[in-house]
Formats: structure tokens, sequence, C-alpha cells
């Protein structure tokens, strides 16, 4: 059943989805709140289950990429989105009934109600990944089959920039464009019927963090405390074709185990005493005592953290086997 996401809301939209808002600083995530809240005061949002989504309709799938930090540092004009979506419409010759953020990231989930209250369309209840972190090539919609382009990129400096073609070449287009634009780009693509964006996409995402509790985040999404540990050592290797960065961990309470997450990108297993805790595909993630993911990049000797493991949806699992 569908609801109407007011003013009001807001607040509540981004303390639901702070956890999730990796990378994020509080100056940055001030930006993106004010940017949705400017944008709903013109009124409400329609939020609509995915099984509200219509074959006869267009939908679009959304995202901020690069650096959400970059936002505080380099302001949106808030005309992105509205530009954005306008150009889509004219690459593909279709109106867009409604748009999704890409992943479970909380910037991308308040981008979004920015985006359906600037555009005046519909907020799909739902999100492309059911993680936090895979590159926008690196979706539920990409697993399926389906392309990513035509897509819209929008910088903060006034460009926009369509593109066409196969989706690796796309994606391989998307550094540069994010380093010319300062760090981050406004990004509308994946345009697909409703019968494709039902068949693939993970639903719930926004009730989610709209009906978090303060003092209890995680509590409606799908997940595990594995331990609540302090970080005590950190160790960068440069000898992988990526750089690999092991974070080591001490239990606080409990057996006191030591612990070790190791990461690339993201975190992709946990140890403790050596013997597997968590690993991919389920999303391992760091949580500070502020109730922020930590980046493996943004991890300190020092902090007190909880070692998260998110349920994601079965069909990584079924690709990862």
């Amino acid at each position: 059943m569908s609801r109407a996401i007011r003013a009001g809301d807001v607040d509540a939209l981004v303390d639901g989805a702070r956890p999730f808002a990796t990378g994020v600083d509080s100056s940055a995530l001030h930006v993106l709140h004010d940017w949705a809240a400017e944008a709903v005061a013109a009124g409400p949002v329609p939020l609509i289950d995915l099984a509200e989504c219509s074959d006869d309709d267009a939908y679009a799938v959304i995202s901020i990429i690069g650096s959400p930090t970059a936002v505080a540092e380099n302001l949106p004009s808030g005309s992105e989105p509205a530009r954005a979506i306008a150009a889509l419409e004219r690459a593909t010759g279709r109106r867009v009934r409604g748009i999704l953020p890409l992943n479970t990231a909380g910037e991308n989930a308040v981008i979004a109600l920015a985006t359906a209250a600037a555009a005046g369309i519909e907020l799909v209840d739902a999100d492309g990944c059911g993680r936090v972190q895979p590159r926008v090539e690196q979706s539920l919609f990409a697993l399926a089959g389906l392309p990513i382009s035509p897509a819209v990129l929008v910088s903060p400096f006034g460009e926009t920039t369509v593109v066409d073609g196969p989706s690796h070449r796309v994606a391989a287009m998307f550094p540069k464009l994010i380093a010319a634009s300062g760090g981050w780009i406004y990004f509308a693509g994946y345009p697909m019927g409703g019968r494709d964006l039902r068949a693939t996409a993970n639903p719930g995402t926004i009730a989610r963090f709209l009906d978090a509790r303060p003092g209890r985040p995680l509590a409606t999404v799908p997940h595990r405390v594995i331990a609540r540990a302090a970080i005590t050592s950190i160790e960068v290797s440069a000898s992988a074709p990526t750089a690999r960065i092991s974070v080591l961990l001490r239990e606080v309470g409990g057996r006191e185990r030591m612990m070790r997450a190791d990461a690339a990108d993201e975190f992709f297993h946990v140890l403790g005493d050596g013997a597997l805790l968590a690993s991919a595909p389920d999303e391992i993630l760091l949580v500070s005592e502020e109730g922020e993911v930590i980046d493996p990049d943004r991890c300190a000797i020092g902090m007190r953290v909880d070692v998260v493991a998110v349920e994601v949806p079965d069909v990584w699992r079924e690709k990862a086997s």
C-alpha cells in the first residue's frame, strides 16, 4: 500500500538512513538533509510499493556516484535531479513514472526522495542492490542482464552528459566524469518497465529507514551483531592488484576474541580467534558508536564499533555459489 512522505518525515528518513550513509560525514549528510527537505516542502511525495509498479510505465534508478563527502565541498545546485530525469526522458522517449535508489546506502535514499519531489514523480519503496556499497554496475539489474543505459550524469557545475552503450563501457567512463566534476556526480539510469523492476528490485528499503527508531537504527534491517570490539591495529597491503586493508580488533566483553576484518573495496570476511564468523556475500559492516557505517579506509585505532553482518538478497548467494 502506498503512503505519502511529507516534510515532517525527512528527519525520520535521514535518521533511519544514517547508519548506512557510508563515507558521509556530518556536514555532507546535513547538505543532503537540507536538499531533500527543501524539495519535499513543495508537497508530499507518494511512496509506492514495488508491487504497484505498472508494466506499462517507465522507471529509473538514481544514485550519487563518487564520494558523497564531496557533496559538502562542491555543493549541489538542487537542479540536478530534475535535469537528469528530463534528459533521461528525452533519451528514452518515455515519461518516467517513478524512481528508486541504486542501493541501500543511506545517502541515496535521501537523494531519491529529493529526486521524486523535484521531478514530481513517485518514489518506489525498493533499491537496486540490497547492499550498501556495490558500484553502479554491480546491481541486481545487471545480474538480470538489464542494461545500465541510456544513462544521464549531471555534475554540480552544470554539465549534463548522456551515455549509451554496453554496460561495461558505460561504467568505465564514470571515473573520469567524476574526477572532472569535483568528486561526485548525479546518476540516473537503468531505465526499465514495471515488469522488470518488480522481478529484480529489492523491496521495502525506504519504509525500513522511515520506520527505524532512535537507539535501534538497524532494527528494521535483517542483520546480526557479531561482536562489539575496539580497533587495535590497521594493516595495509599494496601487493595485491587492489590495496587490501586488515582491521584488527579486540572484542569488548564476551569472549574477548581477537578479530580481523579484511577488506578490499569493502569488508569481505571477519575472523574471530582464527575462525570464520561472517563472509561475503553477506555485507559486513563496522558501525561506530555514533551509529555510522565506517569505510575500511576511515577506520582508526581506538574506535569502538559493532561488527555487523547484514543479510543480502538470495540472488547474491546464488551468484557466489
